[in-house]
């Protein structure tokens, strides 16, 4: 549903700058994907989509906002 917004233009945030962007996640959660490699979970919130990526070869928690410039 949400992962065309990964191929689109997405910057990586900090993880302050997500968590702060997500707040509580019960509310701003809306869909996730799971693969053999990764773990994508979607938020929306404050009208930018917030992906978080767990890589599970890695173990590497990366998050991506959507670019609003772009």
């Amino acid at each position: 549903m949400y992962y065309a917004v990964m191929s689109n233009t997405t910057i990586e945030i900090t993880k302050e700058a997500a968590l702060a962007l997500i707040g509580n996640d019960e509310y701003t959660w809306c869909d996730f994907e799971t693969s053999e490699l990764c773990e994508k979970s979607y938020y929306k919130c404050h009208g930018v989509m917030v992906i978080a990526v767990f890589n599970h070869v890695g173990s590497i928690l990366q998050y991506y906002a959507q670019d609003i410039n772009a």
